[in-house]
Formats: structure tokens, sequence, C-alpha cells
């Protein structure tokens, strides 16, 4: 799997399959999720491409030192998510500017622009 972690540098990825999620645990829901982009990206010859935060938006919008912690970290997310076969894994950055960024215009200006889903 390849880790992404430049946004302004991202490869062209054909007949992309794409997810987003922070993905915390890659629990069994998770994994269906994962087992369904790899039949569609399998059946159209193209490529599974997760887009992941880091770090976790609570982390940034909601900081509280009683809040409970992840369950795993972004190296342990890594491994996991590389574990179910997934392409490509996207790491963005979530920062309190990011999280202004309408839903239209992250679809419009990120996800479409980039991946082209």
């Amino acid at each position: 799997m390849q880790v992404h972690r430049d946004i302004g540098n991202l490869p062209a990825f054909p007949r992309a399959v794409v997810t987003i999620g922070t993905f915390d645990g890659v629990h069994l829901g998770h994994r269906q999720i994962l087992r369904q982009m790899k039949e569609k990206a399998s059946a159209q010859a193209g490529e599974t491409v997760i887009i992941t935060f880091d770090p976790h938006p609570r982390e940034v919008l909601r900081p509280a030192p009683d809040q409970p912690g992840m369950l795993t970290t972004l190296e342990e997310k890594i491994s996991l998510l590389a574990d179910q076969g997934m392409d490509h894994l996207v790491v963005l950055p979530f920062t309190p500017e990011f999280s202004l960024l309408s839903p239209e215009a992250f679809i419009r200006d990120f996800l479409v622009k980039r991946f082209h889903p």
C-alpha cells in the first residue's frame, strides 16, 4: 500500500474507488467496506484509495483532556489498512482551517478534482 502524506503532490489514481474516514481500530464494519471497495476496484480495473485524517478531527475541533484516546496510532492504522490489501492511503492533515471547508468545496475541489472517483 502506498501512503501519501504530501497532498500537494498526489499521483493520478486511475478509476479510483474511494472511501473517507478516520478508520480508528479498523473494525469489522470497516473491513466490510474495504472488501466492497476491492470488489468494485477489481471489476473496473481500478485502485482502492482510502482518505483519512491526522490528527483525528475531534482532537482539533473539541480538544479535551478527559476525552477517550484513539484505539490506534496513525502508524498502527497504516499497518492495519495495508493488511487489508488496499492500494493507497492518503493522510489529510486535519487543521482548524481545513475544518472550515464547506462539504461542497471538499467534494468539488478536493475529492473530484484530485481523485476522479
